[in-house]
């Protein structure tokens, strides 16, 4: 059965909310180069100074000229300038206007599914449920942003699963929705909770003041493969190689892309298939695909490597596996062992939290982030003293803490558990195409972390009816 017809109202908002995203992907282009170099000198114009998210203004990396706001238009831009600057011809990689698309797509295929296809249940009416959308909204941003970076450097800035979980922290207990995560204060999990959650501040308030030890306190804050090199001033093509400074504080240009033809073929083939099955397949399927369309096109801008390109598998496995791993993460063991022991003991505590529903959404949001981060920390410290190298970075911790606590705790089990699938089928991609093999974690939590917004509680009912069968 083809998808319905959509409204007007439907057709306005969703045009509304695809270039929202684009935007918001211009934006992103930004945040995924500076961010890992915020703070660095650079020189631009005769000026020197520390590198922001808004300085120096956006201009061409190879001969400093400005780029005008309508040379700035998401995609358009790009398309009408043929992928090359107005002033010197610089070639344009074509990464820049597939995030763009990217996020364009996902944030109208996230609006289509909850307003359109009703994929989450209590999504009516976009006057009473936008904070709960413009939520999930940013989530998404966040983790295309988490993913490139990680793509790129092998490392996930703290900052950004920091302003998810202050975003869920502040609002999740002032939104009324079903999607918002939500644990009754009578649930047996209220207490440790609590107990948890004033450990994690207790061991971070000792660490801080050097009662705790601080694992890899040594380890450089950009990670592999050279990435601890100072950036150009605007955002060269992050497919290269982290280009260096020379002698007059300037930066030189980038190499020339080799892989333009596939990244356009692919995203075609993409957009093609979406449409299609936006035409032939239900509601649901289309908007389904739509999202996985989406997520697919910014990752065709993000992953691949171009053949020029070093191939850091040694680098990064050299790193993850120094002689002084295992003391590292058992260093780590302490910091845990505060929150695990707290929690235990509060289990025996007999003391009532009142009901209430802010509160209730307040504990949910707190045991995802919990549950989140646990997950992760618990496999890092057991794979690293078993094997003697770094299971997962501290970065997918973090991460899973911001998504867990926009999103809950069944939804962060159930994006945990199927992010690996999804690194396998890219892996096999990867392996075909003879590229390197080291891939970042951090692009497949995420990734399912955005499907599973969709498809998550699906799969959380279907397990909870095969192990309690009515």
């Amino acid at each position: 059965m083809p998808i319905p017809m959509p409204t007007p109202v439907l057709i306005a908002y969703g045009v509304f909310f695809f270039a929202l995203g684009g935007c918001v992907g211009s934006f992103l282009n930004v945040v995924i180069w500076r961010l890992p170099h915020r703070g660095r000198e650079i020189f631009y114009q005769q000026k020197r100074g520390p590198l922001t998210l808004s300085w120096p203004p956006s201009h061409c990396p190879v001969c400093d000229a400005p780029i005008r706001w309508y040379q700035n238009i998401p995609v358009v831009s790009w398309l009408s300038l043929r992928g090359r600057c107005a002033t010197c011809g610089a070639s344009i990689p074509i990464r820049y206007p597939l995030v763009e698309l990217g996020t364009a797509g996902a944030f109208l295929a996230l609006y289509l599914a909850y307003f359109g296809a009703h994929w989450r249940p209590g999504f009516v009416d976009l006057g009473h449920d936008w904070p709960a959308l413009v939520e999930h909204l940013i989530l998404i941003a966040a983790l295309f942003a988490a993913s490139a970076i990680d793509a790129d450097y092998f490392i996930i800035p703290p900052s950004i699963p920091y302003l998810l979980f202050v975003l869920a922290l502040l609002v999740n207990p002032w939104i009324d929705s079903p999607v918002i995560p939500r644990m009754e204060t009578t649930s047996a999990l209220a207490n440790p909770t609590i107990a948890a959650t004033l450990g994690v501040l207790l061991a971070n308030g000792l660490m801080a003041v050097k009662v705790l030890p601080r694992s890899f306190a040594e380890e450089p804050q950009i990670g592999a493969a050279g990435a601890t090199a100072a950036p150009a001033a605007e955002s060269p093509p992050a497919e290269a190689d982290c280009p260096t400074p020379s002698d007059d504080g300037r930066v030189a240009p980038p190499p020339k892309l080799t892989r333009f033809g596939i990244s356009a073929a692919a995203t075609g083939a993409v957009i093609l298939a979406t449409i299609i099955c936006g035409i032939f397949c239900p509601a649901k399927a289309s908007t389904l695909v739509g999202l996985c369309g989406a997520v697919l096109i910014f990752l065709i801008g993000v992953l691949p490597r171009d053949a020029g390109q070093t191939d850091v598998t040694d680098e990064v496995m050299e790193e993850i596996s120094g002689p002084q791993v295992r003391q590292e993460v058992a260093k780590e063991g302490l910091f845990l062992g505060i929150p695990l022991a707290l929690a235990i003991a509060s289990a025996f505590i007999p003391w009532h939290l009142p009901a209430s529903d802010p509160l209730e959404r307040l504990l949910g949001t707190l045991l995802g982030a919990l549950v989140g981060g646990g997950i992760v920390w618990f496999i890092r410290i057991a794979g690293t003293m078993a094997f003697n190298k770094e299971a997962m970075g501290m970065g997918d911790a973090h991460l899973l803490i911001g998504i867990g606590a926009i999103v809950g705790a069944p939804l962060i089990i159930v994006t945990f558990l199927t992010a690996p699938f999804i690194g396998i089928l890219w892996a096999v991609v990867l392996l075909i195409l003879g590229k390197p093999n080291v891939l970042p974690y951090g692009p497949w939590l995420s990734v399912a972390a955005i499907i599973n917004l969709l498809v998550g509680s699906l799969i959380v009912g279907f397990y909870l009816a095969a192990i309690l069968p009515t």
